[in-house]
């Protein structure tokens, strides 16, 4: 039985998290631009930003002034947006879009199709407003939601930190252990939407161009894999 039957596919390869640290060095971010721009030739990808230095920004503002969570929801999707018209202009050939409904065009073209979020964050109203949740769930969501068949967050650091603290990165994590885990280079909320829903996520190094497109094409590429529990296909969403 089909389970897709009088369901809309999306078409989408490929759904990415930006991570807003990566907009801290844009020559290295343009070079992330250009490779994922090449990739899009032959894998339908969407970025989905994360916050970075503007939201950094209202962290700060929020110490003092302290905000309501309606105000701070709104200010850190606001701050998505931004992230993603940024690295629009480090991403030669991509196209911004706000709702589902203009994606498939985009892809079409054959184009790098970069979600600026703010409208379905608050629109949907589908997360809490809460500390815990960030863009990497958000990511997922939108990643099973598009029914993406690939679903990575690009950080800094090369994956997931191993427990006992001794420098190295795991290559491989269940959605249990992680969510054991608490907090790491990925929210909380994370491992168990991964494991709901039987996906599996990939944490890499953005500013390692050459992983992300060996992770791209399948093959071997540092990060860590987190995937669900008795879920054996690798890497879907």
């Amino acid at each position: 039985m089909d389970k897709n039957l009088g369901f809309r596919d999306f078409g989408v390869d490929v759904v990415v998290k930006l991570g807003g640290s990566l907009l801290a060095d844009f020559d290295r971010a343009r070079e992330l631009g250009e490779t994922l721009s090449r990739l899009a030739a032959t894998h339908r990808v969407v970025v989905f930003p994360g916050g970075g230095p503007i939201d950094n920004y209202i962290e700060d503002v929020d110490r003092t002034l302290h905000f309501p969570a309606d105000i701070h929801h709104q200010l850190c999707a606001r701050a998505q947006d931004q992230t993603g018209l940024i690295f629009s202009t480090l991403c030669p050939g991509s196209k911004v879009f706000t709702r589902p409904v203009e994606v498939s065009s985009v892809l079409d073209e054959k184009r790098v199709a970069i979600m600026l979020p703010m409208e379905q964050i608050i629109g949907l109203d589908i997360f809490e407003r809460s500390w815990v949740i960030t863009s990497d769930s958000m990511a997922a969501w939108f990643a099973r939601f598009f029914g993406a068949r690939k679903f990575a967050i690009l950080t800094d650091v090369p994956g997931i930190r191993h427990p006992e603290g001794d420098g190295t990165y795991l290559e491989r994590l269940s959605t249990v252990d992680a969510a054991a885990m608490g907090r790491t280079s990925i929210d909380e909320c994370l491992p168990p939407f991964l494991e709901a829903n039987g996906m599996s996520c990939t944490v890499l190094n953005g500013q390692d161009h050459a992983s992300v497109k060996n992770w791209f094409r399948g093959e071997p590429a540092p990060g860590t894999e987190v995937y669900p529990v008795g879920v054996g296909n690798r890497d879907s969403a």
